[in-house]
């Protein structure tokens, strides 16, 4: 029997350079609220998740955050002023 010899070593350096593998970090709410992130609690980011106002992730059936998502909330808050039309002379 003959068995088929695969060519791993393809994959070795394909490694993520360090600042990538931190947008791969999913964040509690509990530990987003520590850290400052957002201006909310815990409970209103699972309720707004839950509702899916807000981006996240629920992988295992847990609400976390990636970089990525706290990123987008903060902007989600943004607001740009009304650009107002020239006065008629």
């Amino acid at each position: 029997m003959a068995t088929k010899s695969k060519d791993r070593s393809v994959g070795r350096d394909a490694t993520p350079p360090i600042q990538d593998l931190a947008e791969l970090v999913h964040y509690t709410p509990e530990e987003v609220v520590a850290n400052r992130w957002l201006p909310f609690t815990a409970r209103t980011l699972r309720d707004k998740a839950n509702a899916r106002q807000i981006p996240h992730s629920k992988a295992g059936g847990r609400i976390t955050f990636r970089l990525a998502h706290i990123r987008e909330i903060a902007e989600m808050g943004d607001a740009r002023p009304f650009n107002k039309p020239p006065k008629s002379a």
